[in-house]
């Protein structure tokens, strides 16, 4: 096959490129497993931890070792605060059936936190907090809302160690995974899983140590078959079973690994059932996991991920970097959450009213703040009204699995709607107050291909002290 693209992996056959792959999560360095290792690099260490599972018996001591730390061994209840890729894929095994005792909790908005923890706090489960860093400003944030709501302090899951309140991310203790990679493999995945039924996960995480060679290879074939060159559009079609968890942990897989990057590999990553013409890279996940369950998640993350990377391999790209996210990140600290915005009901008509001038935005992303979102925010909707394909996404959501992709397209309007403060809780104030400078930051990054509007949210209810 020939590409336009031309990289030391873009035209390896696909055996030889899982072979290459496997030899760098194994160690190797040399040859085409040292450039996987190199473009696999974050941070000072390669992330690799997604390729090959670890064997259960280290999943078991560790997931054993975190539970004896909260302080119930066996415990069947959970709340994992985190962002991002973290927290969808713990959101996509709490939409499983049978999974109530675990709940994932990533938004800074005081409706959402309401809803997570104040429902959970009567029985008060274990708490774990995840960010690689440690010092991810939402998570800290969340950690704050938890012990407002009378939660014991947590259990942290970072890249590295630090008896006895803080466990690695990987079961080996190594720093080898990223949010956006980090399951189905990870501890911030493995860990709820653990808590809600420990003997379902042995019985799927044995099945998927037996296979993940079979589902490696099946989608390496997959991957080394599709063009690098030309407007290549991504669609990763998910389970009719899929929920909101998996499709936003599919959409940071495929928009971060795969775009906004440098280099002649531009796609467009979908998460959507429905067919287009011109699709030209297409993995159906719903054909090996037709029904919900422990499994069926196991193997769409694993595929996903395995597919996804593969693709970047062959492209060139750094894989587990994102860098355009600094755009706003470098923002927050000078965002000022009080800056005057457009006061609507309705989101229909001023994203009409901003696009008629400016034909040069030819897709529209809207984003709200606060939850629910304003009336008549359906993509349908706006679509109808703009002339322009919309998606509708909640912040801060949308800034971990869409902010790298769109801000490095130039075509792509923005419209930021942020909640007004309205009656929020004292002990909620922080984290109200964050989430409204990450928009204000996410609109001043934008500069002029974004639009800041506010709307007035729900009543929120006191906190328990």
């Amino acid at each position: 096959m020939s590409t336009q693209v031309s990289t030391p992996l873009a035209d390896l056959g696909a055996g030889a490129l899982w072979q290459a792959m496997q030899g760098a999560a194994a160690g190797r360095r040399d040859g085409h497993a040292g450039e996987v290792a190199r473009l696999c690099g974050s941070a000072g260490s390669p992330r690799l931890g997604w390729i090959i599972p670890a064997p259960w018996p280290a999943v078991a001591a560790a997931t054993t070792a975190i539970e004896r730390r909260l302080g119930r061994p066996g415990v069947r209840r959970a709340v994992l605060l985190g962002t991002g890729g973290w927290s969808f894929a713990a959101q996509a095994l709490c939409e499983l059936p049978g999974r109530r005792g675990i709940r994932a909790l990533d938004s800074l908005d005081p409706v959402a936190i309401r809803s997570v923890l104040g429902r959970c706090a009567r029985a008060v489960p274990g708490c774990v907090a995840v960010s690689a860093s440690g010092a991810t400003l939402e998570t800290l944030r969340l950690v704050e809302a938890a012990r407002a709501y009378g939660f014991p302090e947590p259990v942290w899951l970072r890249d590295e160690a630090s008896a006895p309140d803080a466990f690695a991310l990987s079961a080996g203790g190594d720093r080898d995974h990223v949010a956006m990679l980090g399951a189905p493999l990870s501890l911030a995945f493995l860990l709820p899983a653990a808590v809600a039924d420990r003997a379902d996960l042995a019985r799927a995480y044995s099945r998927l140590r037996a296979r993940y060679q079979m589902i490696g290879e099946r989608v390496a074939h997959r991957a080394a078959a599709m063009p690098l060159d030309g407007p290549v559009q991504v669609r990763l079609a998910p389970p009719l079973w899929a929920g909101t968890g998996l499709r936003r942990w599919l959409l940071q897989l495929g928009r971060q690994v795969l775009c906004g990057k440098p280099g002649q590999f531009r796609p467009v990553v979908t998460v959507e059932r429905a067919a287009h013409p011109g699709r030209r890279v297409e993995l159906r996940l719903d054909r090996a996991a037709p029904r919900p369950g422990l499994s069926s998640l196991l193997d769409v993350l694993y595929a996903a991920g395995v597919f996804v990377g593969c693709l970047a391999l062959r492209a060139g790209l750094p894989v587990a970097e994102h860098d355009n996210v600094r755009a706003y990140k470098d923002l927050l600290g000078q965002a000022d959450p009080e800056l005057p915005a457009r006061s609507v009901t309705d989101l229909t008509e001023p994203a009409a009213g901003w696009l008629s001038g400016r034909p040069d935005l030819r897709r529209l992303h809207l984003v709200h703040y606060g939850t629910p979102a304003p009336a008549a925010a359906t993509s349908r909707d706006v679509t109808a009204l703009t002339g322009r394909p919309c998606e509708v996404h909640e912040g801060s959501a949308w800034n971990h699995h869409s902010f790298h992709a769109v801000y490095a397209e130039p075509a792509t309007a923005v419209l930021v709607a942020v909640a007004s403060d309205g009656a929020v809780p004292a002990p909620l104030a922080p984290a109200a107050r964050t989430l409204r400078q990450i928009a204000v930051a996410t609109h001043l990054a934008l500069a002029d291909r974004s639009l800041l509007v506010e709307y007035a949210p729900p009543v929120v209810a006191g906190a328990r002290r």
